[in-house]
């Protein structure tokens, strides 16, 4: 997949096809806008690809005001490139961006040699203050070459899907729902650091910490079955989010225990996909009881693991 900064990036001499959306997440409801962009490309014998933004604007118009993401960049591209998308125009919004009108935006769009179709969720809106509707580019290009579409929501359950119930479900530790409108376990990738080493030491247990940026969702403090990806491989595992109250930690962790795995991992990627929550975080009088617990919660962990 081509990544590109801009709309002029775009090849000229080529026909594409472009979604249009922040896509953070890469969900199920994200997914039928992918599934109708390549729809239509092959129909027009085009590239497809999309257009969305990093950050969020809203870390623009509104720096505090903090909205957790679901994806790094990089996992966005990856998940969108998984997805079959050739061409990826990634702009990173600024205040001129963010004041252009909806006419302004359509105008861009359409002096795009190019360009022969676009698709959009039907709550996606656009230009300053997101007063242009999806419908508004329907009736911008309805005598034009571009072919516009317009996807429905998704629902699961009666429950429509998007990334801001996705949230909602992350942040309340409701790690199945999520995955119900991811299509997967919601992942996080980061580095592996150098902890407090008293899961090796004390506890018995060597865990693998891992360094997330700020911007990322995470789950209420707790203990997770989770699943590892690293080098290359997925192992089960178990995970524990918070300020070890035990030891009095003054900042949050997230410390993973990987079953049967005693490679030195330190320094390299690593993928963590939280399927369940098993309980909140606890205080325990003596490292001896956190242990006896730690036992508990990894028979917990391995039965909805299925290991």
């Amino acid at each position: 997949m081509t990544i590109l900064p801009t709309l002029h990036d775009l090849p000229k001499d080529q026909p594409f096809v472009l979604g249009i959306g922040f896509f953070d997440g890469c969900h199920l409801g994200h997914q039928v806008v992918f599934s109708e962009v390549k729809r239509l490309a092959k129909e027009k014998g085009a590239q497809p690809g999309v257009l969305t933004f990093y950050p969020h604007p809203m870390k623009v118009l509104a720096p505090d005001i903090h909205v957790p993401l679901l994806q790094s960049i990089d996992e966005k591209m990856d998940a969108l490139a998984a997805q079959g998308m050739a061409l990826a125009v990634c702009i990173r919004p600024d205040e001129t961006f963010l004041a252009k009108s909806a006419e302004d935006f359509l105008g861009e769009l359409a002096r795009l040699p190019g360009l022969v179709g676009l698709v959009t969720g039907e709550n996606f809106s656009f230009g300053h203050g997101g007063l242009g509707k999806s419908g508004d580019l329907v009736r911008f290009f309805e005598e034009s070459r571009v072919t516009v579409r317009i996807v429905s929501l998704r629902e699961n359950a009666g429950k429509k899907i998007s990334s801001t119930a996705i949230r909602q479900c992350i942040l309340a530790g409701e790690m199945e729902q999520a995955a119900r409108f991811l299509g997967h376990p919601y992942t996080i990738r980061g580095d592996i650091v150098h902890g407090f080493r008293r899961g090796h030491d004390v506890l018995g247990f060597p865990t693998a910490n891992l360094a997330v940026s700020e911007d990322r969702v995470l789950p209420p403090d707790g203990v997770y079955a989770t699943r590892a990806l690293v080098k290359g491989h997925t192992f089960p595992a178990i995970t524990n989010i918070g300020n070890n109250p035990t030891f009095g930690n003054a900042k949050k962790t997230i410390e993973t225990f990987i079953f049967d795995f005693d490679e030195s991992i330190y320094g390299a990627s690593f993928t963590l996909a939280w399927v369940s929550r098993i309980r909140g975080e606890m205080k325990f009088a003596s490292p001896d009881l956190l242990v006896a617990q730690i036992h508990q919660d990894i028979q917990k962990a391995k039965n909805r693991l299925h290991v």
